[in-house]
């Protein structure tokens, strides 16, 4: 079955261009990236740029999934999808002006002065996990991009795991960096998480400060730009996820919240993005889900079983983590409620988002409704997002 449904954003039809390598609707794409805790005990000395070109090595709108074939470290492959980068050992903020924020201020400068037409005809921004506060802080100040302020013509987000919310795993975080002595299970969490020595010296925990729910819920959320920002949200095990579940608040994917992967205007222990629907897609009234989200927020697709790191990799074997890791295809439904909550915004103008999914009734569940989009179980996140925003 195919779904059109209207939304608030900008007026074009979103929609993968398998003609252009990293176009999206025929749009050009700005990649940034989220957390990379080895940033925390080794901050890079290029500010992340490497790191960032690497986080996308396989998401299929960089360069077809090929990566930098140049391995440069520059992420110069793919002329329609440009990779922002920042080092996670820095606050969004600093007093020296080195911050996360206005590094990705200057990338955007360096960007269209090179390529003043990059964004001419609208550009997609896919964020994911701390990517999102990022650029929820960047889009507030936009007038730090001086003269090329106008040449930021965003016409839609897509967040994966979106952090802009804060998860509760940097509270924890932080106060081990203050010296604070963390019970022993929450601890092996939190060092399992980071993939290091929570006792190093030299920890520098950067943005993981920015990432405190109290802290990120009031980072740039009071002139929230009238741009469409598409959430993706799971709840998918990593292999710590068993420890970080422990201090995360409500359902997680092993690292950011629903309630911040979601939009939701509050920070409550969902377990859903709707309410007339749960995460596995099964169709059920009365689900803890949000009630309200940040201006501009739609939550658009749910995975039960995807891991946070799942959302921006290609399917195969991923060895960046130092273990062979398969990466493979996960059910996924549309949070068609999310959708159909914002049809009658405020907003003047309107995205199409065409997804297919199809209604099974699960001989596996005593034959109850599930929404589910169809044959996601076989591609990675990347393609669901490229095949549904057509």
């Amino acid at each position: 079955m195919k779904l059109l449904s209207s939304l608030l954003a900008a007026s074009f039809l979103l929609a993968a261009s398998g003609a252009n390598a990293g176009k999206l609707a025929g749009k050009n794409v700005i990649l940034i990236q989220g957390f990379l805790p080895q940033h925390v005990f080794l901050p890079p000395s290029d500010g992340g740029q490497a790191d960032g070109v690497d986080y996308w090595k396989s998401f299929p709108l960089y360069n077809n999934g090929q990566g930098d074939s140049n391995r440069n470290g520059i992420g110069d492959d793919d002329p329609h999808a440009k990779i922002l980068h920042f080092s996670s050992a820095k606050r969004i903020e600093e007093p020296d002006q080195s911050g996360s924020g206005l590094n990705v201020v200057n990338q955007l400068k360096q960007l269209f002065a090179s390529e003043p037409g990059y964004c001419a005809e609208g550009c997609v921004v896919v964020t994911h996990s701390t990517g999102d506060l990022v650029m929820r802080y960047v889009m507030d100040n936009s007038h730090l991009l001086d003269q090329y302020e106008n040449h930021l013509n965003v016409v839609a987000f897509v967040d994966l795991a979106g952090a802009g919310g804060g998860t509760e795993g940097a509270v924890w975080l932080n106060a081990v960096a203050n010296g604070a002595n963390i019970p022993g299970a929450i601890a092996e969490g939190l060092a399992a998480w980071l993939g290091g020595d929570l006792n190093a010296p030299g920890l520098e925990p950067g943005i993981l400060y920015d990432l405190q729910p109290s802290v990120a819920r009031n980072t740039s959320v009071d002139n929230i730009p009238a741009i469409p920002r598409l959430r993706v949200a799971s709840a998918g095990e990593e292999l710590y996820g068993l420890l970080t579940h422990l201090f995360i608040k409500g359902t997680d994917d092993s690292v950011v919240p629903l309630h911040s992967a979601c939009g939701a205007a509050f920070d409550g222990a969902y377990d859903s993005c709707t309410r007339d629907l749960r995460i596995d897609g099964r169709v059920k009234n009365g689900v803890n889900g949000p009630s309200t989200y940040y201006d501009y927020h739609y939550p658009i697709i749910m995975s039960e079983e995807m891991p946070h790191n799942d959302q921006f990799k290609g399917l195969g074997w991923d060895f960046s983590s130092g273990y062979p890791w398969l990466v493979k295809g996960r059910d996924m439904t549309f949070a068609l409620s999310g959708a159909k909550a914002y049809e009658n915004g405020t907003a003047n103008q309107t995205v199409d988002v065409d997804v297919e999914y199809e209604t099974v009734y699960a001989w596996w569940d005593w034959f109850r409704k599930y929404r589910l989009i169809s044959n996601a179980s076989s591609k990675s996140m990347g393609q669901v997002v490229m095949d549904s925003f057509e």
